[in-house]
């Protein structure tokens, strides 16, 4: 199930996009796929590597701490795109320090240098929405 709503303008256009997820790990792709045609579509094809990225990380948290069903949500405000993904999972995020031979445990640090913030929130059923916030200067 996809979700777009837009309200056209110059500047001030206000647009976002909203998919549900399976829990599987071809979700991933999926969803940097979409997050790539949405950003083409609203002209903001420059900020595409960063933005996939990030939803990369995301989901993939999603995927190791969550169960259920996932949601990416990428809203445009003027002159900030905001990523969220929300699982049902209780587990909440925490930004690690990856040792030299750790294969994971950058995902956060990733997601922290490429936004200008980052941070969750609980949602009433537990769960929990993990957002990051760029802005498009």
């Amino acid at each position: 199930m996809s979700k777009e709503a837009s309200t056209m303008g110059s500047c001030s256009a206000h647009r976002e996009f909203r998919r549900e997820l399976f829990p599987v790990p071809s979700s991933v792709p999926l969803g940097r796929d979409l997050a790539e045609v949405h950003l083409n579509k609203w002209g903001l094809a420059t900020f595409a590597d960063d933005v996939t990225l990030i939803v990369s990380e995301l989901l993939t948290n999603a995927l190791a701490a969550g169960q259920g069903m996932i949601t990416l949500t990428i809203a445009l405000r003027p002159g900030v795109l905001t990523i969220e993904v929300a699982d049902v999972g209780s587990g909440r995020p925490r930004r690690r320090k990856a040792r030299k031979g750790d294969v994971n445990g950058r995902g956060l640090q990733i997601v922290e240098h490429l936004a200008e913030s980052w941070g969750h929130r609980s949602t009433v059923d537990g769960g929990k929405v993990v957002w990051a916030r760029c802005l498009l200067s």
